[in-house]
Formats: structure tokens, sequence, C-alpha cells
């Protein structure tokens, strides 16, 4: 086993069904984010190559809006907007020094009918959240708007959200038992969105941007640990996907509202330096501290977050400076949640989500309150610091208990 998938392997922290399963590939289904893992034979051994299929399922807010009122909702008189406006600004300013203490869970609900339902990802405002249900090896998809759930059409047998933009545009995979395909589900319709011409097979998931711009990764089906795969772009609204001039081996898992892409090289399935491209092709390495590689896995405004190995921790990187840092150590006690892993989501504070936990600029980790018996588990965080996710029961057995949110 190399250091990157042992690395990947401690976010596998909520064991539950495949959604398939391929001669190279698994794909588990954990928190926010679900996990495709790709085994190809090497002279001497086996290589495992490891490509993150974040699904980040998760609530609530972000910095530069707020939460829309419900549809139909009375307008606001003068006294109510000075409120949310002076709410508005303590949301950013927690978010930007964190937490004075514990942060207090609410249960999400859950449409009828629906079991083992999971919370991956937030949008940058926090009024759309989704998540799934898995029935089976199957996905069912979950839309939350302003608290409030709403389980998606069924386009195919196997349907997974994976993230939303501040406009409530869904992103995700739809799986049949011969294909799959990134959708967008945007006003009540979804769209299939198209690869070029040829038999491709898409991973791990999209990555959308506020406006609307959707990335992934493509090899040709029957390939395994990115083999000849290329970087698409789906801009907003479009159907028929832009292949980038990104180098070969190059693998995206995320865009940023500017349009700058981040992930890494690969080399026989295996990441070799963490990077950040503009559109055209243009890149840098991020820097790593001396003896470690990496690989950016998630970004946000000026900072992205990924993993770094040997050391198997979080990596969190400015953008803009270049830095990159550690976010450090993390309080069992207040996470319960085991030793650290890579980070797969950031805010635009800098908070690092890894393995369920949440980890400041600081070094400090926020306290994710949960009722006795209960461990946190957390996908994702609005720029405004709420964090979503799902309470499992404590021990090595953890069942799922349901989705979550934590107010910061």
């Amino acid at each position: 086993m190399n250091d990157e998938q042992e690395l990947r392997d401690r976010l596998a922290a909520v064991d539950v069904p495949p959604s398939r399963i391929e001669l190279d590939v698994v794909v588990r289904a954990g928190r926010r984010r679900a996990f495709r893992r790709r085994s190809v034979q090497a002279t001497g051994g086996v290589a495992l190559a490891t490509a993150v299929l974040l699904a980040v399922p998760a609530i609530l807010t972000r910095a530069e809006a707020r939460p829309a009122g419900p549809a139909g909702a009375r307008p606001a008189s003068a006294s109510a907007k000075a409120d949310t406006g002076l709410a508005s600004a303590a949301a950013e300013a927690t978010a930007s020094a964190g937490p004075a203490g514990p942060c207090r869970m609410t249960e999400l609900p859950v449409p009828a009918g629906m079991t083992d339902v999971t919370a991956v990802a937030v949008d940058p405002t926090g009024r759309y959240v989704v998540g799934h249900s898995v029935v089976g090896q199957d996905f069912r998809p979950v839309l939350w708007t302003d608290g409030q759930p709403q389980a998606l059409p069924m386009p195919g047998k196997s349907v997974q959200p994976i993230a939303a933009n501040a406009s409530g545009v869904v992103v995700g995979l739809v799986e049949e038992p011969q294909q799959e395909y990134v959708f967008r589900y945007e006003n009540g319709a979804y769209a299939r969105l198209l690869t070029p011409p040829g038999d491709w097979h898409v991973y791990p998931v999209p990555a959308i941007n506020a406006a609307g711009d959707i990335v992934i990764n493509a090899e040709p089906r029957g390939n395994s640990g990115g083999k000849d795969s290329i970087v698409l772009l789906w801009k907003a609204g479009s159907t028929t996907a832009v292949k980038l001039p990104l180098p070969a081996g190059a693998n995206a898992f995320d865009i940023t509202d500017d349009g700058t892409i981040v992930g890494a090289m690969y080399k026989d399935g295996m990441a070799t330096a963490a990077y950040a491209w503009d559109q055209r092709g243009n890149g840098r390495k991020l820097r790593v501290p001396a003896g470690q590689t990496g690989a950016a896995y998630a970004a946000r405004g000026e900072w992205a977050t990924g993993g770094l190995w040997p050391s198997m921790s979080a990596a969190r990187w400015n953008l803009r400076t270049g830095e990159v840092t550690s976010p450090g150590t993390r309080k069992p006690a207040a996470t319960k949640s085991g030793s650290e892993g890579p980070g797969d989501a950031v805010n635009a504070s800098g908070w690092v989500v890894a393995r369920g936990a949440v980890l400041l600029p600081g070094g400090a980790t926020v306290e994710l309150a949960t009722p006795r018996g209960q461990t946190s588990r957390a996908a994702d965080v609005s720029d405004t610091g709420l964090v979503v996710g799902q309470a499992v029961t404590d021990g090595r057995d953890a069942q799922n208990l349901g989705p979550r949110v934590w107010r910061c």
C-alpha cells in the first residue's frame, strides 16, 4: 500500500454500501465526499492509485451572501433588515476568528420514507445543502433549501449529488449499470453533461463554482489510475465539454470562483505534486514541506487544502502567497474522530475539514457538540462557519444517525 492510498483510507470513517464495484474501482460513500480507489498491478507489487470522490455532501452560511427568505415571505421591516445585517457581520467575524465555544448541533429533517441519509456539501451561502440516502448499492439525492428537505427526481438507477453553488445549481453523478455521467440540476430540471466523442469514464466527482462552471477528469473507459486522462470544463449553462489544455497527468479536483483549477500531477496512478492552473494551462506547483509530497483536493477563495505524505497530514495552501501550513493537531476529546488525515474541504477563512473534524488556521480544532454516545463527522463548512455532516454512534461499528448541522 502506497502512502497516498493509506492517507486516503483514513477518510473512510463511515462504511456504507458501495455505489459501484468495477474491476479496478471501488466507490465508497462516506461523509461529505466519497472516495474511489483504483488498484493496478505494477512490476514488483501493487500500485494503489487514488482518485478523490469528494461528495461533500453538508448546510448553511457563507460570507458573501445571506440565505434568502422562504418563497412568499413578507418583506422584512427596517429593524429586521438591520438585525439581519448585524447577524451577517457577526457571522463573518466568527468565521474569521473561530467560534468562542462549542458549536451547537441541529438535526436536519429528511424526506418522508428516507433512511440512512447523509449530508455531504453546503453552498457558500449556506442556503443549499446536498446529500443522499443509500438504498442497496445506490444513492438517492436530497436537497435542503433553507433547511427544508426535498427528495430530488431519479433520472437513473443511482443519483449522487456532490455539490451546489450559491444559486442552488446542483452537480453530481448519475450511474447506470453500463455508464455514468455528470449531471447539472437547475430550476427543477436535470441536464446531462456530454463528454467528447469516444467512450469516457469520468472521475472522481464534479466540482462547481459560483458562476456555474463545472470541472471533472475523464479517462478512456478501461483505463485505470488516470492513464491518458483529460480535464473537462462545462461553462455555466452549457452541456458541451471543453478539454482544458492542462499537461499530461494533470488531475483537477476543484475550481475557484476566479476559474483557478486545483489538483495534482499524477504519474503511474500516483500523485507527484500539488498544482494550481489557469484555464489556459499555465500551472504553478504548490509548495510542500521538505521531504513531503502533496495533492490539493479542494479550494475556496485564496485557500486550498489537501494532503501531505509520508506525514499523512492535512495541508493548507494560501494560493495568493504560496505559503503552506499543516492545520495542526486535533483534540480527540472535542472531535472524537481519531487521527488526522488530508483536508477535503475548506472555506474562505481557511477552516479545513479533515477526516470529520474542522481545523482552524491557528491550529485549534472546532468543537462540534454532540449528545452523549454520539460522534460528530463534519463534511463541509460554509464561509460563515456553518458546519454540515452527520452524527454517528460511538465505537468502531459507527452507525449513521442522520444529517446534522453545527452553527459556529
